[in-house]
């Protein structure tokens, strides 16, 4: 079909768009309208968005910023003069303790100094210190904190950055060094969304003086990342293996459940455990070269099975429910054994050229293309005639509108990732550069989370497939890919929406547990069970330390779980009458 032949099939996918965003536009004020009912699921809501929004614009927010990546091992947060470890909402924000060398005064002959920041370190890697605008003298000591009289230094009456150092201190040489103690103008330390009078440690600064409130928000990006990142992979890899599992039933349902069953045998904080003291001495996340090349080229092996058995070599399949027919069995075997000793590894061994490694993979695509024609042919008695006129109408590329088809994309991804890798000339991929232990416990907690994920789909999966509409399809001769996308899984997310939800909040309170315990975010990192660890051992006096990255922990976890109470609401069957 050429494009302009075409134009009745856009049509009529248009009609469909259209209906389908009029019906979603339809479900969700009919879902809002259940959800709102509950007035702890609306306070849940709330929460959930206002720590999101924390998160988002915590650079505008917070009076401090870490100097790299909050992934980086190595945070370097900007200490703008602080003291150490402030009570909140203290008046201590905008002081500072500046020490005065007396000898290196009567050294030079000078009468005073200015009032300078600390030491800091400029992008030349050049060493600098800020003039300071000082607002009020508070005090004078001496080196051994020993309080002296304030009139012996005076403010330079037209520059309030000046101190004047009296005669009778530089002529006493038994001092030599004193210590100012002052307010100064600090802007910068200041929140802009606060009225006048407000101090900046809202929620005090910890022992190396760095405000505790931004730590938090910052520490709000880093939970809630884990928190979605981890449920997201944990719903995908459980929604796979469970659809499997149900599915197809029999022996592979029972060795799935069995693995299941081994992982639901250990608790899970402790099997969490165990895995990331493993990964402990892992710094980059690799993956080997053939086993990147492996992924794009099973997509387009799914592809060409789909299309051999769809259109190139039609007729009725003898893919049977509760087994997994030796094709499939023999197609793995031989894409593994290519990948593990086969004539890829020594491509890709023997040649840096990424052509070499480009031409290994279509020989492996023709074998497997070619199994899967002949496996046809003899299993399934079809015949051989008009296989290659067949083959030129699935692949008309004269037809644009192919092009946004879900077989294309596939195509195209798994062709951009050949390429890609194959113009590197390393034998591994490397995935995750800085592999720390925030990438750590997001690979335990996924590693440990998708069993739940796995039977609940598996459940929903044995109930949906035996209903009429799926028979129906099956009678028809669906293939089996499209039953599940199609018909099953839209059938069955509904559990999974609640189950993903209420898992976020679980996820970051694991996190936050692992952290506690020294096996979670790097010292001194913005992670809310880090920050708890770190203040515990000055808990009860510095009680700050401990209850404000508590509260967040708590705040976010239970927003989460009453947004998931609320959608489980939604989506009861009994709600929709």
């Amino acid at each position: 079909m050429s494009w302009q032949g075409g134009a009745q099939d856009r049509a009529e996918s248009l009609r469909r768009i259209k209906e389908s965003a009029a019906q979603a536009r339809y479900d969700f004020k009919r879902g809002w309208k259940i959800y709102r009912r509950s007035l702890l699921a609306v306070i849940g809501l709330l929460m959930v968005i206002s720590i999101s929004i924390l998160s988002i614009f915590a650079d505008d927010i917070a009076v401090e910023h870490p100097g790299r990546n909050l992934q980086d091992t190595r945070d370097v947060w900007h200490i703008d003069y602080e003291p150490r470890k402030a009570a909140p909402f203290s008046d201590e924000c905008d002081t500072r303790y500046q020490k005065v060398s007396l000898t290196e005064l009567r050294r030079w002959d000078a009468n005073g100094t200015n009032a300078l920041s600390p030491t800091r370190v400029a992008d030349n890697n050049l060493f600098y210190n800020d003039i300071l605008v000082v607002t009020e003298f508070i005090e004078l000591q001496n080196r051994n904190g020993v309080n002296l009289a304030s009139d012996l230094v005076t403010l330079e009456p037209s520059n309030n950055s000046y101190f004047w150092i009296s005669d009778e201190l530089l002529d006493n040489n038994s001092l030599t060094q004193i210590k100012l103690i002052y307010k100064f103008e600090n802007d910068a330390m200041h929140h802009w969304w606060l009225p006048d009078g407000y101090d900046v440690c809202i929620f005090g600064t910890n022992d190396e003086g760095q405000d505790l409130f931004s730590k938090i928000l910052y520490g709000s990006r880093v939970s809630l990342t884990i928190g979605f990142t981890v449920a997201t992979l944990t719903v995908i890899i459980g929604t796979i293996i469970g659809s499997i599992s149900g599915y197809f039933g029999g022996r592979t349902d029972e060795v799935i459940m069995r693995i299941t069953d081994i992982f639901f045998a250990v608790p899970g904080l402790i099997l969490a455990l165990a895995f990331v003291a493993a990964l402990q001495a892992i710094d980059n996340f690799t993956l080997p070269l053939w086993f990147a090349f492996l992924l794009p080229l099973s997509g387009l092996c799914i592809y060409f099975r789909s299309t051999i058995f769809d259109t190139i070599m039609p007729g009725e399949t003898s893919f049977h429910e509760g087994n997994i027919p030796m094709r499939v069995i023999v197609v793995i075997l031989l894409v593994v054994l290519l990948a593990l000793g086969g004539p890829w590894k020594d491509f890709f061994e023997l040649a840096d050229s990424g052509g070499w490694r480009i031409f290994a993979s279509l020989i492996g695509l023709m074998i497997v293309g070619g199994i899967f024609i002949l496996d046809r042919r003899l299993m399934d008695n079809i015949s051989l005639d008009g296989v290659g006129s067949r083959a030129l109408t699935s692949l008309d590329w004269r037809n644009p509108y192919r092009y946004l088809t879900f077989r294309t994309l596939v195509i195209f991804i798994a062709s951009i990732a050949l390429f890609t890798w194959s113009g590197n000339g390393d034998d591994e991929i490397t995935v995750i550069d800085n592999f720390d232990r925030l990438w750590k416990i997001q690979i335990a907690l996924v590693f440990t989370g998708w069993p739940g994920y796995a039977r609940l789909i598996r459940g929903q999966v044995l109930y949906v497939k035996e209903m009429t509409f799926v028979e129906a399809a099956r009678s028809v001769g669906a293939p089996s890919g499209r039953i599940m996308f199609r018909h099953i899984l839209p059938n069955a997310w509904a559990p999974l929406l609640v189950a993903f939800t209420l898992d976020i909040g679980g996820t970051i309170l694991s996190a936050s547990g692992l952290s506690f315990i020294g096996l979670g975010a790097e010292p001194g990192a913005a992670e809310w069970g880090k920050l708890v660890s770190d203040g515990r051992s000055h808990f009860p006096q510095d009680y700050w330390l401990v209850l404000f990255p508590g509260l967040a922990i708590a705040y976010t976890t239970l927003g989460f779980n009453l947004l998931g109470d609320g959608l489980r609401d939604v989506v009861d069957p009994k709600n929709r009458r």
